[in-house]
């Protein structure tokens, strides 16, 4: 019950702000540690990165205090899913003609003077949308499927996603936005024979992907050997690798790790937590893994213990996007994945996913914000001696 401890705190609610913020503070540690080299490099000031980390996470907070007054039911409507739904499509669409280049790719809108990157925002529309017509077919009692109405509509909205996604190029994202939708289709009771098809499919539409494209190849190879060419294709492999060795248990002292003095290319993005892990060992990366199965475990008590179809999707979806990605990124820098650019979200800089992370962690909270009014209205209904019993409850809910 969500009216119980959880761990060390009155609630999950607690948990999930406590370890947001764990988070915001070593991300603000890190990436200034992993980035002012580079920004001295370019020019600008040694706290370039980290005054736009921390601008993100101030908007990001916004976003959460935003969604919590939206309420999470009205951001779940036909119409509220529909607008979220186009206008990611708009932006994907737009980035193939007015996008910003970098390394060859071309992923991020240019908004004044912030970027904007779309497939971020793509994620969280997909986990809204399978979440509305998730819960509308479990309240129904229907079974769920990919061949049935709205379940046709979730796989066709989420492959041209991932069709647009992939042509920036970026597999790994479009990769993610489709285990997402097949996740959330898990957890909701997808059949046994579609769960097969769909892995036999993505492992075919895969080996394909990767056959017809020498580059996508190249990054298999490296991936399970990168000392094949560590001065080439496995460069990037080998230099992080050799700074999570470096590390030993307790790490280097802060800020003397090595690796971003341009030898780990990407050390303040997607390779922040090679760097992590040099500056505080082993025991540092335990702590931070530690943090992130924490908040994942908090969103995932939400989402057990809410009433609501929807909203019980709706978090686990959210646990999945955040704490799923960071187990994605962990595994992608120690080589247990092959490099898919993925962010470690709250850790690596990346003004979108540190924006759309902490937008659906507001969403999380939502669902239990609408469990606490839905028990306060129980509770007024009762007796005044079951009222009483219950206030008890509540004051678990708000703790003063």
């Amino acid at each position: 019950m969500m009216n119980k401890k959880f761990l060390f705190w009155e609630n999950p609610k607690q948990a999930v702000w406590h370890a947001m913020f764990a988070l915001l503070v070593i991300g603000c540690i890190n990436i200034f540690s992993a980035s002012y080299i580079r920004a001295e490099a370019d020019g600008s000031s040694t706290f370039f990165y980290l005054i736009r980390y921390i601008a993100y996470s101030f908007i990001g907070l916004g976003a959460i205090y935003i969604v919590r007054k939206l309420n999470y039911r009205h951001l779940l409507s036909k119409n509220a899913v529909a607008f979220v739904y186009f206008s990611t499509l708009a932006m994907l669409v737009l980035v193939d003609f007015i996008g910003l280049e970098s390394g060859g790719a071309r992923r991020w809108l240019g908004i004044g003077g912030l970027t904007v990157q779309p497939s971020e925002f793509a994620k969280l529309a997909i986990i809204m949308m399978c979440a509305r017509y998730l819960g509308m077919q479990l309240k129904k009692g229907k079974p769920v499927s990919f061949l049935e109405g709205d379940g046709r509509m979730c796989l066709f909205a989420t492959l041209a996603y991932a069709f647009l996604v992939q042509q920036q190029p970026d597999m790994g994202t479009a990769a993610i936005i489709g285990a997402l939708m097949f996740c959330m289709f898990f957890t909701a009771g997808l059949p046994w024979k579609q769960v097969f098809s769909v892995i036999v499919l993505a492992m075919a539409a895969g080996t394909y992907l990767v056959l017809v494209s020498e580059y996508r190849a190249d990054r298999i190879k490296v991936w399970l050997d990168p000392w094949l060419d560590e001065v080439g294709d496995g460069y990037q492999m080998v230099q992080s690798l050799l700074s999570i060795g470096s590390g030993g248990w307790i790490g280097t002292r802060w800020g003397e790790g090595s690796s971003k003095f341009f030898y780990l290319p990407e050390a303040h993005t997607d390779f922040a937590f090679a760097v992590f892990c040099q500056e505080n060992g082993f025991l540092g990366a335990c702590l931070l893994m530690l943090i992130f199965v924490v908040l994942g475990c908090a969103l995932l008590r939400i989402a057990v213990c809410a009433k609501d179809e929807r909203g019980f999707l709706l978090a686990a979806g959210v646990s999945l996007l955040v704490v799923g990605q960071a187990a994605a990124n962990m595994a992608m820098v120690c080589g247990i994945l092959p490099v898919i650019g993925v962010p470690l979200v709250f850790i690596s800089y990346g003004g979108s996913s540190l924006l759309i992370s902490m937008a659906a962690i507001g969403l999380a909270l939502s669902v239990y914000d609408d469990e606490v009014e839905r028990a306060e209205k129980e509770a007024a209904a009762q007796p005044v001696e079951r009222r009483n019993d219950l206030r008890v409850v509540s004051r678990r809910w708000h703790p003063q």
